[in-house]
């Protein structure tokens, strides 16, 4: 089973991989672009005693609307969309076990708010990858890659692609207390 569960995360990355690699657009289109600026500011943060992982379990268990998720293989999901994890001071990363559902929830805590664009290119990267996953693939699942968010609070950062998108980034800041 755990074999399965490796080969089916290791042939969603080929594709989704090989679906980004075989785009027709051009590379400097894909991705927005993202200024940085000389000196950056301090982020207020109001302080929050949960871990990422807490977060990120309180938001999957909002109406059973991310079922079959998999935050084992981290790293790989980092890799995957150019997140490096060394600007983190907590993360949670979890995509969909199968590559029939396009859910993703990464929630990180940014170290220093000079790399917070950084981690938001990162996720916009995800989110891409997994519109040009299901853009020919399985269309609703395409809808819902589109509809994907990405918000911030403080020094956090989250990515949300599920049917209900906004009900997980009103959850969110309720626990940012924002």
């Amino acid at each position: 089973m755990k074999n399965a569960k490796m080969l089916m995360i290791a042939l969603a990355a080929v594709l989704a991989l090989s679906l980004v690699g075989c785009s027709s657009a051009p590379a400097a289109s894909a991705s927005p672009e993202v200024s940085a600026s000389a000196e950056a500011t301090p982020v207020p943060t109001p302080e929050i005693t949960m871990t990422a992982q807490e977060i990120a379990d309180d938001l999957m268990n909002i109406d059973d609307l991310f079922s079959s998720m998999d935050h084992s293989e981290q790293d790989l999901f980092a890799e995957m969309c150019g997140l490096d994890l060394s600007m983190l001071e907590d993360y949670s990363l979890n995509d969909a076990m199968m590559n029939v559902k396009s859910h993703t929830l990464y929630i990180a805590k940014v170290k220093d708010a000079a790399d917070m664009d950084a981690v938001k290119t990162a996720f916009q990267t995800r989110k891409e990858q997994m519109e040009q996953s299901f853009e020919r693939y399985l269309e609703d699942q395409y809808e819902i890659a589109k509809a994907g968010q990405i918000v911030t609070s403080g020094n956090w950062v989250m990515l949300v692609i599920c049917e209900d998108s906004p009900k997980v980034v009103d959850r969110f800041n309720e626990l940012m207390g924002a």
